[in-house]
């Protein structure tokens, strides 16, 4: 199908040939079909997902590809048209995109890392959220990493009164703590082995945020959240565990040291399989469970809502934004954890 009148026919769009072979390929401006919206992107962050992608040349654990891989899941933008059998979705309206129905940039035909959209199975409230005026789309495009951090809050039935440990302070690990605060949690404490990934964490409101390759996560945790000692075994009062440094090392360690009936969630994504105490998680009741932020439509609201009331200062995660012209260098960016935190490609539109 034509692109609609008054666009351009063809765009540049990102796309995955094979490991670490990304390109701007030329393709054709999509026109939507029925029950879809096109929409104009106005900014698309680059997540930890994307750079998988582009390192193992498709999504990791099926079949080579078989064709060109769309990247670009984060995003927001301005619809521009749309299909027969759209209701409530008008050309001019500003809308962050939830990408879970049709795989957007993960999978499905269509990615957000280009000028241009196609929105299969257009529904506001489902995969189009309506946004004020005054929330820039590089914000917004924040609403998907954040719902991610708020399902995995949700999937552990966090609480403001949790003490909460989070292990990994890249982007979701700073997301996961900016909704545990969100949610009331004030007892937070996160880890890494970047200084400047703990900086931005302190910046972002964490109780404690601790260098691993300094301090060990027991002891600080025991200080921070008190410790005892069950079955002759030491462990740390930390009630819920978030897991966003995907390090078998690091979920092992919390296994050895939760206290009875505490929580673990795993958000990270873990490439191989590994070994665990089965022992202490029977023996201390643990809970283990593990979040992909699928069917997260009201999670994603609530991320935008937060956004639009304007009252979380997150100016410490999203580090760099830059135009979709600078597409590599943006790239290159997001890969160094020591620079950068969230990375925001725009599209005429900046932070």
């Amino acid at each position: 199908m034509n692109a609609p009148a008054g666009l351009p026919e063809t765009m540049l769009s990102a796309r995955v040939h094979g490991p670490r072979n990304v390109r701007l390929d030329e393709i054709a401006v999509p026109a939507p079909g029925p029950g879809e919206a096109l929409v104009r992107i106005g900014a698309c962050g680059i997540c930890g997902s994307d750079l998988g992608y582009i390192a193992q040349g498709g999504l990791g654990g099926v079949e080579p590809l078989k064709a060109p891989l769309p990247i670009g899941h984060e995003c927001a933008g301005a619809v521009v048209a749309v299909g027969d059998g759209v209701r409530g979705v008008s050309p001019g309206m500003r809308v962050a995109i939830n990408p879970d129905r049709a795989y957007i940039g993960g999978g499905g035909p269509d990615g957000a890392m280009a000028p241009f959209l196609r929105v299969q199975g257009a529904e506001i409230g489902e995969t189009l959220f309506a946004l004020p005026d005054g929330l820039s789309f590089a914000h917004a495009s924040l609403a998907e990493p954040l719902s991610v951090g708020l399902h995995g809050l949700r999937v552990a039935n966090a609480c403001a009164t949790d003490r909460i440990a989070i292990i990994g302070a890249g982007p979701i690990g700073l997301c996961t703590l900016v909704m545990a605060q969100h949610l009331g949690a004030r007892n937070i404490a996160i880890f890494d082995r970047v200084p400047e990934r703990l900086e931005r964490a302190r910046a972002l409101g964490a109780g404690l945020a601790i260098n691993v390759a300094e301090k060990s996560l027991p002891d600080a945790l025991g200080r921070f959240h008190g410790a005892g000692e069950r079955f002759g075994a030491p462990f740390v009062g930390t009630d819920v565990f978030f897991d966003c440094a995907g390090s078998a090392a690091a979920l092992a360690e919390v296994v050895s040291v939760a206290k009875y009936r505490a929580r673990i969630c795993v958000i990270a994504l873990h490439h191989k399989p590994l070994a665990l105490d089965l022992w202490r998680v029977m023996a201390n009741e643990l809970s283990l469970s593990g979040s992909i932020a699928d069917a997260r439509a009201a999670e994603f609201g609530e991320a935008i809502a937060m956004l639009a009331e304007g009252g979380c200062d997150l100016s410490a995660l999203v580090s760099h934004a830059y135009d979709f012209s600078r597409f590599h260098e943006a790239l290159e960016m997001a890969a160094d954890p020591a620079r950068s935190a969230k990375v925001v490609l725009t599209f005429g539109e900046g932070v």
